[in-house]
């Protein structure tokens, strides 16, 4: 029997049709508008940790352990409702 190995995105995808374009270590990237920083950085091969965050969940970042600096904001934002 073989195992099945799925991606978990960490977040549920973005149903938007306009897409916007964010720069993750240095690595453009372009998603649907909504889509959350750890669900874009997933899709670039960045894996972010991530504990309380799953695709079939909606994100409530409770874990705090996706924080992400973002230049120009104060703070470190939960990457799962970012």
């Amino acid at each position: 029997m073989a195992l099945i190995k799925e991606t978990d995105y960490g977040t549920p995808v973005s149903k938007s049709e306009k897409m916007v374009t964010l720069t993750i270590d240095g690595v453009d990237v372009t998603v649907p508008e909504g889509t959350s920083i750890m669900r874009a950085a997933m899709e670039i091969g960045t894996t972010i940790p991530k504990l309380c965050a799953t695709d079939m969940l909606e994100s409530f970042g409770s874990c705090r352990l996706c924080l992400v600096e973002i230049e120009g904001r104060n703070g470190t934002p939960a990457s799962c409702t970012t």
